[in-house]
C-alpha cells in the first residue's frame, strides 16, 4: 500500500536516484534551482552514456541545455526546439518528446531520459486543464517502462495551490536537489528559497571540511544575498563548526548575513555561551 500511496503524494527523490519508470516533476523556486537540479539531470545521463532529450525554446541557442560536460559522447543529447506559437499546445510538446524518444531507439540504451519546461502551458488561458490530461497519457506511457525516465519542470511561483494540486497528482516523483553531502551522520542539501543549506543529523569535528566546502560553494554565488542555514533537523553541533559558521560570515565583508533559522532551544544555549551576538555577520533567525 506504501508503493501505491506514493504515486499520489509524489514521492520525494533526489535527482541522482532518478531510474525508469519515473514520471517526475520539479517545482522550481527559481531559475538557479532549475538549472542546479536539472544540470544534474543531464550530466548523470550522458555519463552514464543514456540518451538525453531536451525540448528546448528554438531561440535558447546552446544555454538551453544546463549541465552540459565537454566530454558528452556525441549522438547521446537530442535539443528537440519547440515553437510555442500557432497554438501549438501541451499535447504537442509531449508528442514531440516521444517522438524522439522512441526515434532514440531505447533498445540500444540503458535509458532514455526526456525533460522539458512545461511552465508556459499552465499560464495559457484554459491550459492547465489540456495540460492534466496530457499528463495522465504520458504518466501511463512512462511509468510501465523500463528505460524511459521523464522530468516536468514547472514555475512553482507561476502555479498557484490547485495547479500545484493538480500536477503532483499527475506525477509520482517529485524531483529534489542532490544532497551536497550524505552519509549516516549528516546530510547537506542546497536550499533555494530561501538561498542556502539545510542540515540534518549530527556536526562534529569529523564532518567540518565538508561543511565548510558547501557553505563556501554557496556563499561564492550568493552575491549580497542573505544565506540561510536551516537547523531544524540538526541533533548536535559542536563548537568548532559555529565557530566555522562565525568565520564564514565575517568573510563576506558587509554582504548580507549568514542567517540560522529553526535553532533549537539547545543550540540557542550554546550559541548564548559563545556569545553569538557578538559574532559579526550571523544571526539567528527571529532573535533582534
Amino acid at each position: 500500500m506504501g508503493e501505491a500511496m506514493d504515486r499520489y503524494c509524489s514521492y520525494p527523490r533526489p535527482v541522482r536516484d532518478l531510474r525508469p519508470g519515473d514520471h517526475a516533476w520539479l517545482a522550481y523556486a527559481n531559475e538557479e534551482e532549475r538549472r542546479h537540479v536539472m544540470a544534474g539531470f543531464v550530466r548523470d545521463g550522458l555519463r552514464s552514456g543514456e540518451k538525453v532529450v531536451y525540448l528546448a525554446d528554438p531561440d535558447a541557442g546552446a544555454d538551453a541545455v544546463p549541465g552540459l560536460p565537454c566530454e558528452h559522447a556525441d549522438g547521446l543529447l537530442s535539443v528537440v526546439p519547440f515553437d510555442r506559437g500557432g497554438g501549438a499546445g501541451p499535447e504537442a510538446a509531449l508528442e514531440a518528446l516521444a517522438a524522439e524518444a522512441a526515434r532514440a531507439g531505447p533498445e540500444r540504451y540503458r535509458a532514455v531520459r526526456v525533460t522539458a519546461d512545461l511552465t508556459w502551458a499552465v499560464r495559457r488561458p484554459g491550459g492547465l486543464a489540456t495540460l492534466l490530461d496530457r499528463e495522465r497519457e504520458w504518466d501511463r506511457l512512462v511509468a510501465p517502462s523500463v528505460r524511459l525516465i521523464a522530468v516536468c519542470q514547472f514555475d512553482r511561483r507561476a502555479c498557484d495551490a490547485a495547479a500545484l494540486a493538480g500536477l503532483r497528482a499527475c506525477h509520482g516523483v517529485r524531483v529534489d536537489p542532490n544532497p551536497e553531502f550524505e552519509d549516516s551522520v549528516l546530510k547537506i542539501v542546497r536550499t533555494f528559497q530561501p538561498t542556502g543549506l539545510s542540515l540534518r543529523g549530527e556536526l562534529d569535528a569529523s564532518r567540518h571540511t565538508v561543511l565548510d566546502e558547501a557553505l563556501s560553494t554557496v556563499l561564492s554565488g550568493a552575491g549580497g544575498r542573505e544565506v540561510h542555514l536551516d537547523l531544524a533537523g540538526l541533533g548536535f553541533i559542536d563548537l568548532g563548526a559555529i565557530n566555522l559558521l562565525a568565520d564564514a560570515a565575517a568573510r563576506r565583508r558587509g554582504a548580507g548575513p549568514l542567517v540560522l533559522d529553526s535553532v533549537s532551544p539547545q543550540l540557542r544555549t550554546v550559541m548564548d555561551t559563545v556569545g553569538w551576538s557578538m559574532l559579526p555577520g550571523l544571526r539567528v533567525a527571529g532573535v533582534d
